[in-house]
């Protein structure tokens, strides 16, 4: 009977994997490494949706925005907002296939970073089209952008 037991056990132990893979990998996780903060969020199925990217000593933040792609064509400025306070800004669209995103650069503080307030949503959009990011989403550009600016 424990063998027949410990069989099971095993038995669960090795589908784990699978089950974890079902489970909802959607969040924005964060990462300072060589200088660089970085904000990466994910969709349900664990595949990235956006950057936030901030690079001393320039303290530009970069926006990359995987979604907005299809909208994007012969677009030139994105409105990028936090709350209701918005700020029109040049962009391009850059890479091919899959690798294609939207980028957007700010200037290094960026006045609107005043307007976020806890778990305010940053929003950029791009010729009508609107991608919200994630609750928390400006406080963690906010987090990156300090970050950047104290290096």
């Amino acid at each position: 009977m424990r063998k027949l037991l410990a069989a099971c056990v095993c038995a669960l132990a090795l589908s784990a994997p699978g089950a974890a893979s079902a489970q909802n990998r959607e969040g924005i996780t964060y990462a300072y490494a060589d200088g660089v903060a970085t904000a990466t969020q994910t969709d349900e199925r664990g595949r990235v949706t956006a950057t936030i990217t901030c690079r001393p000593p320039t303290g530009d933040i970069v926006i990359t925005d995987f979604t907005l792609t299809r909208s994007a064509r012969r677009a030139t400025v994105a409105t990028v907002g936090i709350g209701e306070v918005r700020v029109n800004v040049p962009m391009s669209l850059e890479g091919r296939g899959r690798n294609r995103a939207v980028t957007i650069n700010l200037p290094q503080r960026p006045p609107f970073l005043a307007a976020v307030q806890p778990n305010a949503r940053l929003h950029v959009t791009v010729n009508g089209q609107t991608h919200q990011y994630l609750a928390g989403s400006a406080d963690r550009m906010k987090e990156i952008a300090f970050q950047c600016w104290g290096s």
